[in-house]
């Protein structure tokens, strides 16, 4: 098997928040594969972990990230926690991120999808660096109804889960 499975994300995927839990089957699956022959030595737990979050298994990738001190593992760790609804836990991972190598492509790719166009995004756009804890206030709004969007932040998260998984599995 390749990665079309998780990577990259299938286009209904991801669900910004209360991600409907994946099939028994699907889990069967990310839970046989050898992670550590994809990508670089050493991160076949973060590439499980993200595999397990975009396909709404949050509990087992939970289980994984808060068990791996890396930056990518606190990455998908605040992922994890904005899937679930916690924003304030999930802004806490992203502090622990950091500046991410990710950050500037996407903020590009945001870019990329007109997102200024949008005032509530536009906040994101307004820097010259990506910044994380502004996306989790937007899907938080989105969340309690209050952002229409939601076609965009999803394009906007799947920018993100795509450019995480591949420098979890060593692509450009």
């Amino acid at each position: 098997m390749n990665t079309e499975l998780f990577y990259p994300a299938p286009k209904e995927l991801p669900v910004l928040v209360h991600p409907p839990r994946g099939s028994s089957e699907t889990l069967q699956i990310l839970e046989r594969l050898d992670w550590n022959r994809f990508g670089n030595a050493g991160n076949g737990e973060l590439l499980r972990a993200g595999a397990l979050w975009l396909h709404g298994f949050l509990d087992e990738s939970h289980a994984i990230a808060q068990g791996n001190g890396s930056a990518e593992g606190s990455y998908w760790h605040a992922l994890m926690h904005r899937s679930e609804g916690d924003f304030s836990n999930s802004k806490y991972w992203y502090r622990r991120v950091g500046r991410h190598a990710i950050f500037p492509d996407l903020l590009e790719a945001a870019r990329q999808l007109e997102v200024e166009a949008n005032p509530i995004l536009a906040k994101l756009l307004a820097g010259m660096e990506w910044d994380p804890l502004e996306f989790v206030n937007a899907v938080a709004l989105a969340a309690s109804h209050r952002f229409q969007d939601l076609n965009l932040l999803r394009s906007v998260a799947r920018a993100e889960y795509d450019l995480l998984m591949g420098y979890c599995l060593g692509k450009p």
